[in-house]
């Protein structure tokens, strides 16, 4: 009877522990699910590439193709499933060896990006957000045995975004690049305009590159970023019709920066409908120690960018302006113009420098703006520094 009872307590648990299984596999199930749909849009993206490439289900590898001249990269698949606005779609990230052939400089000379949805070979620009180009800043300075410029500026080299897909640095000029120093190159999709979509795209980035032989003269760039004050009080609920000078802030957490007395302001925004011009000094971003000479600039913009300018408030004139074309059939930056020249524009030290910005936003329901001057001012310091370091390795 006792051997009976304990068989049968056997098959019982033999039963039971499938259901108990599904069981807890159906609860993990449903938590996962809610979690998820409690998810930003930006974070659902995250969580869905991650899966899509850790179970292989798309291609989930960079390529990297190098030459003497350039450097090309092939991104993994990204899922294009629905509407993405700016900043929230998939995206990639590669640490890239920009030079890891050995001790000597090599010079970045241009940058280009394009995106191209499966079974094409065009660059679509509807589908470029971005692609971010940064550098280990103390790698890089150490490397370049430059040390005390460690933590002296944002470490990025440029972004190229939707209406602005390369820059290429003036002849006889670039960006160095001492041996081994690793990149982040890190490109996001974008999707204004295609609500049942449901494709994938890939990245392709391209860097020009030169020897140290060229003997080019360095660029350090600056990125001049257009900050806007918020209620602090009701950041996220606060509306800007009861207080013009206030904006409506965007993720305060990534994309909020110090003004020059050390308020943070914020540097991503909602766009209201209409016509709006902002104007914002960026003399303390510029931190000028000398005259020099401005030989690049590319800008980061949203759609409904009408003009961006670079102003000398202490001349009265505008350095530069760049004016962009927006596509009249749908939303996004069909061109956003960047300068490149030789012989540059002056900057002095003593003057006040504003970013100003015009906006015409003509789409109802939710549009949003970011801000931001690349300017890649000659580097004489830099210069010296590396002429002085390649005599000494001559003697």
């Amino acid at each position: 009877m006792y051997i009976s009872i304990r068989r049968i307590k056997v098959k019982l648990k033999k039963l039971y522990r499938p259901r108990l299984l599904l069981s807890i596999f159906v609860l993990l199930a449903v938590i996962a699910a809610v979690g998820y749909a409690s998810l930003s849009n930006r974070h659902q993206a995250i969580v869905k590439t991650r899966l899509l490439h850790g179970f292989g289900i798309i291609d989930n590898d960079w390529e990297v193709s190098r030459t003497s001249g350039a450097i090309k990269l092939e991104s993994p698949e990204l899922l294009v499933d629905e509407i993405y606005e700016s900043m929230d779609g998939p995206q990639a990230i590669l640490n890239l060896s920009m030079n890891e052939e050995g001790s000597d400089i090599r010079w970045i000379r241009g940058f280009k990006a394009e995106v191209f949805r499966e079974g094409t070979s065009v660059h679509n620009n509807d589908f470029l957000c971005h692609t971010n180009i940064d550098f280990f800043n103390g790698v890089h300075y150490k490397n370049l045995n430059l040390p005390k410029r460690i933590n002296s500026q944002y470490p990025r080299l440029g972004t190229l975004s939707n209406g602005i897909n390369q820059l290429r640095f003036p002849d006889g000029f670039g960006f160095p690049v001492a041996g081994n120093e690793k990149f982040i190159v890190a490109s996001r999709t974008l999707n204004h305009n295609i609500k049942d979509a449901f494709f994938k795209v890939k990245h392709h980035i391209e860097f020009e590159m030169a020897e140290e032989s060229d003997q080019l003269k360095p660029l350090l760039p600056k990125a001049l970023v257009l900050l806007q004050d918020y209620n602090r009080e009701s950041p996220y609920s606060h509306d800007p019709n009861s207080d013009p000078n206030l904006c409506l802030p965007l993720d305060l957490k990534n994309h909020s920066y110090p003004n020059k007395e050390g308020v943070r302001y914020a540097a991503h925004w909602v766009l209201p409908k209409g016509r709006h011009e902002y104007v914002f000094d960026v003399t303390y971003q510029l931190r000028l120690t000398d005259e020099t000479r401005i030989h690049a600039m590319a800008a980061h913009l949203h759609p409904w960018a009408q003009s961006f300018t670079l102003y000398d408030a202490t001349a009265e004139k505008a350095v530069f302006t760049i004016n962009c074309e927006n596509y009249s059939d749908k939303r996004g930056l069909k061109h956003v113009p960047v300068y490149s020249d030789e012989q540059g524009l002056p900057i002095y030290p003593d003057h006040t420098y504003e970013l100003r910005l015009v906006t015409e936003n003509e789409r109802e329901g939710f549009s949003d703006m970011m801000a931001v001057l690349f300017v890649y001012l000659y580097d004489r310091e830099m210069d010296e520094h590396l002429r002085k370091l390649n005599s000494e390795k001559s003697r």
